[in-house]
């Protein structure tokens, strides 16, 4: 476990958050943009419409790929207490 300042906690924070809505947001664009894409081409995948088979299992397939890097990459473990040693508040 890391020992961070209460600047490093805090950056470190919002670097997570903006790197989950990164995801969130690629998740969403692909969704939806392939459902969009793939409507009325007429082809079917494991039974179902195209852009229902793309859009849903590609979304679940982005999204665990997407969770994978930001616990292997972006997040840290670190406590996240307001007492600090030598600091007062």
């Amino acid at each position: 476990m890391k020992k961070l300042s209460r600047k490093e906690k805090h950056d470190q924070c919002m670097k997570e958050i903006k790197s989950t809505l990164i995801v969130v947001a690629l998740c969403c664009i692909w969704h939806v943009a392939s459902a969009f894409l793939l409507n009325g081409t007429g082809l079917y995948f494991l039974g179902m419409p195209a852009w229902l088979s793309v859009s849903v299992f590609g979304t679940i397939i982005l999204a665990h790929v997407g969770v994978w890097y930001l616990l292997k990459f972006v997040f840290v473990d670190f406590e996240y207490d307001d007492e600090e040693e030598g600091e007062q508040l």
